[in-house]
């Protein structure tokens, strides 16, 4: 076998890193404090400067980006016995964020293409209960947000952009996040940009950012007594150290960004040249794509008939750096059982063990069965790792094809 080449090691850190980590335990600050009384500077700075890189007014930093979807439900109102659409082929935290308010997710099928929540099959979806849509921007791929806000306004329905994935996306020159009602991010150590924790929502909504800070910090008013609380919230608040971490990590992520998407683009052209290799499709209207991960569905006609299970195998023994496919929602344990909250109804869901429907969700069934992802170190590494990947896929597909004819 090729020598495998060196991959990109992750996380990307240097002495700026741990210098203002540093700096941070060395001044005894470890808390962000209030808004009219700051003890540290870095959760502060990192909003602001968090704000500008996404072009948007408002930056919330918080505990994680499973967090920063549940601040944002309480913040629009919805809660016990409403509704929310969300893709079925996503991280289980875009669905349970929906279930921790009290709400009932409601599962989507993707697009066979560009494997986001497919627009024409949401209006189906919608109910009188309907309240919002969760749509996830899957490997950092923005999702057709004109499609679903054109969905948004005739039923007048929320939309919370989970952009966990896609930091600096964009699409027509419009960065993800700012489409929708408000955007949601994580930092979890796998992430584009990391702190090992951590989460952030964004919004050009005045009256919403403030509900948002008020669920966020204990239900408080900026400029007012630290005791005083005027609504329900609880404490989201990021810590200093992790804050300081994001600020030098977010300084190095736009050049990082820019050698992911060459790196995404030129294995988009090469792998669609091997029959049966169809990678996450960028449309056009993308101008900008964090590639958190490189999703790739592989036709089993062109592979032998094999499945997902084989091909990471294969690509595992030829150390090619991969990273698992979500299951589909509508197939975890706690959704099939309904072991979710007491004292809600989940009786009309489309999922569950006594209401499976497996034929809701044909695309995600299929891409499930067939599909693999690169890790995104991939995209950081150089144009012979690139090349190694493309060979070892085409060697993949000679010996399974070889073996099947057999």
């Amino acid at each position: 076998m090729k020598k495998v080449p060196i991959f990109v090691k992750w996380p990307i850190w240097d002495e700026e890193d741990i210098e203002l980590v540093s700096e941070v335990i060395k001044s005894g600050n470890w808390w962000c404090g209030a808004p009219n009384a700051h003890e540290g500077e870095n959760v502060w700075k990192f909003q602001t400067e968090f704000a500008q890189f996404h072009q948007v007014k408002h930056a919330f930093a918080c505990t994680n980006g499973t967090h920063a979807i549940e601040i944002c439900l309480m913040a629009l109102g919805i809660g016990r016995g409403d509704e929310v659409i969300v893709s079925d082929w996503t991280f289980v935290a875009s669905a349970s964020a929906i279930v921790s308010v009290g709400a009932v997710p409601i599962f989507c099928d993707v697009n066979s293409d560009t494997f986001l929540i497919e627009p024409t099959k949401i209006e189906d979806l919608i109910t009188p209960r309907t309240k919002a849509i969760v749509c996830v921007h899957l490997g950092g791929m923005p999702c057709d947000m004109e499609a679903l806000l054109k969905i948004a306004k005739t039923h007048d329905l929320k939309i919370i952009e989970d952009c966990a994935h896609a930091h600096g996306s964009s699409l027509q020159n419009k960065m993800v996040g700012t489409w929708g009602d408000c955007g949601t991010f994580s930092f979890q150590a796998s992430k584009v940009i990391n702190a090992g924790e951590g989460g952030a929502i964004i919004c050009n909504d005045d009256e919403l950012a403030l509900k948002i800070y008020q669920v966020l910090d204990s239900g408080r008013l900026p400029g007012r007594w630290f005791y005083d609380h005027f609504a329900y919230g609880s404490d989201f608040r990021l810590g200093e150290m992790n804050a300081a971490l994001l600020r030098t990590q977010l300084k190095k992520y736009p050049a990082q960004f820019r050698l992911r998407n060459k790196n995404a683009q030129y294995l988009n052209i090469k792998l669609k040249e091997i029959p049966g290799i169809s990678p996450q499709k960028r449309k056009k209207a993308v101008t900008g794509c964090a590639n958190y991960v490189y999703p790739v569905f592989f036709d089993p006609d062109h592979f032998g008939g094999i499945d997902y299970q084989v091909i990471y195998k294969e690509l595992e023994e030829r150390g090619i750096p991969t990273d698992a496919c979500y299951p589909p929602l509508h197939k975890l344990d706690l959704f099939e059982n309904m072991n979710l909250l007491p004292n809600i109804d989940y009786s009309q869901a489309n999922w569950g063990k006594d209401n499976p429907h497996p034929q809701n969700f044909p695309v995600v069934e299929k891409l499930h069965r067939n599909a693999f992802q690169l890790d995104h170190r991939v995209l950081l590494s150089n144009q012979e790792a690139l090349d190694y990947i493309i060979e070892q896929i085409k060697i993949i597909q000679k010996k399974f094809s070889k073996d099947d004819k057999e």
